[in-house]
């Protein structure tokens, strides 16, 4: 399976001097990893603190970084391993506590950890994107798409909001539709890009 994440950014990573792909790096995948961890269940300050651990893990293995499988999912197995930690220390700490063996005896019917990285990895990027195409585009324009793509509101009622004409919001939609995918394609490849654009 070929990278997701694009072979320049990874590149660019193994310089550890290199500021703006360390700048992109914190920009996308910090916040993606504090959600993820908070996801799973971490307190806000065990979420950045499993993030700044990953951070570090993947400062000092970047170098060694070879492409034997996708970064998403290397970066994935780095903080599911560190979130692990927390979870052991607890129950350490907690020792065989009633609540602790009730806790763990219930049955899991959430979604695993791995549809919450799918999940966190697209709605991270997605956001970059959109973020990143924002100072590119007219504010009408953005507004459309917000307004239609974002939060569903009918086209009409767009276009009477913002005066424009119906027409001019599907293609407002259209047009930062592609702007997001082109930077997806940017970032992390074009597999799975699905209906995006």
């Amino acid at each position: 399976m070929p990278d997701e994440t694009r072979s320049t950014l990874l590149a660019a990573l193994k310089d550890r001097s290199d500021e703006k792909a360390w700048h992109t790096f914190n920009q996308l995948y910090r916040p993606m990893l504090v959600n993820y961890a908070r996801k799973r269940g971490l307190s806000r300050d065990d979420a950045e603190d499993v993030t700044q651990q990953c951070v570090a893990v993947v400062v000092e293995q970047i170098g060694d970084y070879q492409h034997a499988g996708s970064f998403k999912t290397w970066l994935h197995t780095i903080v599911e391993r560190r979130i692990c930690d927390v979870f052991r220390r607890r129950r350490e700490v907690q020792g065989d506590s009633a609540f602790w063996v009730a806790h763990q005896e219930q049955p899991d019917t959430g979604p695993k950890p791995e549809e919450i990285w799918e999940h966190q990895w697209w709605t991270d990027h997605l956001r970059h994107c959109a973020a990143a195409v924002r100072h590119d585009i007219e504010d009408t324009t953005y507004a459309a798409f917000v307004a239609y793509a974002i939060e569903e509101q009918p086209a009409s009622a767009v276009a009477e909001l913002l005066g424009i004409t119906s027409n001019q919001v599907y293609v407002a939609k259209h047009r930062v539709l592609q702007r997001i995918r082109g930077l997806l394609v940017e970032l992390i490849g074009d597999e799975s890009l699905g209906g995006v654009g």
